[in-house]
């Protein structure tokens, strides 16, 4: 199982981890509170699901933009921007129109893509542990030693 884990890429990985994590403590909290639970996990549930979708569609269209040169990649960013923002508002539209979930609860699985990057250093400490890896010790590059000693 860790081995399939180590050939993802751990940045979406990680968030993914995050946003389930959120979604089920939004659950259990929900356990507590007196309204239609149904309803409530559906909105919940389909928002974490949504808000993978949109983690990974980010997740490419950083990658796609990495290759590019600046204004390109800003072209690409701010077009997988917009096609996230009209894919969440299409959804909210859609619980709203169906009844299926509550807005309020879709929303806040949506805002776990939020919650999946501030619980990403937890996270990842985790999976360092899991994987039996440490993070390398950050040191400058060649050219700026050079420089660094030329000021001295």
């Amino acid at each position: 199982m860790t081995e399939r884990l180590k050939k993802i890429d751990r940045a979406i990985l990680e968030l993914i981890t995050g946003i389930l994590v959120f979604v089920v403590l939004c659950q259990l909290v929900g356990l507590l509170l007196p309204f239609d639970r149904q309803k409530y996990a559906f909105g919940l549930w389909s928002g974490g699901l949504m808000a993978c979708v949109l983690a990974v569609h980010m997740w490419k269209s950083l990658n796609k933009a990495f290759l590019c040169d600046e204004k390109t990649a800003a072209k690409i960013m701010s077009g997988g921007y917009l096609i996230r923002y009209l894919l969440t508002a299409a959804y909210l539209v859609f619980l709203f129109y169906t009844g299926a979930g509550y807005v309020l609860a879709g929303f806040l699985g949506v805002m776990s893509l939020k919650a999946g990057a501030y619980l990403q250093p937890p996270i990842h400490k985790y999976y360092n542990r899991l994987f039996h890896e440490t993070d390398p010790v950050p040191r400058p590059l060649e050219e700026q030693n050079e420089v660094l000693e030329a000021e001295k």
